[in-house]
Order: C-alpha cells, then structure tokens, then sequence
C-alpha cells in the first residue's frame, strides 16, 4: 500500500494556501503522491486521499474559506516530531 503522513498534505496546502478547492486537492494529492495514496496519522490507521480533507477539517489542520478554497486553519499547530 502507498502510505504517507498526513502531514504531507498540510504542507501542500500550506505551499499553495486558498489554491485548492476540495477537488482540486484530492487532484493534487493523486498527482503528487499518487492515486492510491493513503495517509496514517499518529494513531498510525491508514485511510484513503478522499478522507484527508476532512479528517485535517475536523482536527481544524485546515478549512474551506467562502470561496471555496482549502487554507491552513489560522490556529492550527503541527505535531512537534512532524516537521519540514
């Protein structure tokens, strides 16, 4: 299985912020870490690219602005052992 960090998608949002609409990011994500890309977060469970978003929404990692674009949430705070 291709499997990453979920960290890796918060940088790409963080390196195109309000770019990425959701499918746009989901496009990007394929792209860039391939289609059958999964991630892990630190409880280590893979999921599938189509999950991502919302799973960085719900841990407020991320948001949809108005327009519809995916931005890094203004109070999000990355893992200390997860860095570039």
């Amino acid at each position: 299985m291709n499997t990453t960090h979920i960290h890796e998608v918060i940088f790409l949002v963080q390196d195109n912020d309000g770019v990425f609409t959701e499918e746009g990011l989901n496009n990007a994500i394929a792209e860039k870490m391939g289609e059958d890309v999964h991630f892990v977060a630190c409880s280590g469970i893979p999921f599938p690219k189509e999950e991502a978003l919302a799973f960085l929404i719900e841990r407020d990692k991320v948001l949809v602005n108005n327009e519809g674009k995916v931005e890094v949430h203004p109070t999000m705070k990355m893992c200390d052992s997860h860095t570039r």
